[in-house]
């Protein structure tokens, strides 16, 4: 079972290659475009970039917006830092 990186690498390698074929013209793609979809073609990886970049902002956005707290995780935290004060108290190693 491959990784989900080798997965994102084969599909960002094959695009970039499809994207270069079309933009050396090795592969007449652009001819068969109207002539307003060729700023597309020599756009794309920025076009590509800066959607990438909207989504990792909501992404963030939405991971933070929906972080719920955990009260018992909370406590449970609290009381470990409490022993293991006691235990440094008892070692001398504090105050």
């Amino acid at each position: 079972m491959a990784s989900q990186l080798v997965i994102y690498s084969a599909h960002v390698i094959l695009l970039v290659l499809v994207w270069l074929l079309a933009y050396t013209e090795v592969v007449p793609i652009l001819s068969y475009l109207p002539e307003c979809a060729h700023n597309l073609v020599y756009y794309a990886p920025l076009i590509a970039v800066f959607f990438l970049a909207i989504y990792a902002a909501f992404n963030v956005i939405y991971g933070v917006a929906t972080f719920n707290d955990c009260a018992e995780a909370k406590s449970e935290l609290l009381s470990e830092i409490k022993e293991a004060r006691e235990e440094l108290k008892r070692k001398r190693i504090i105050e």
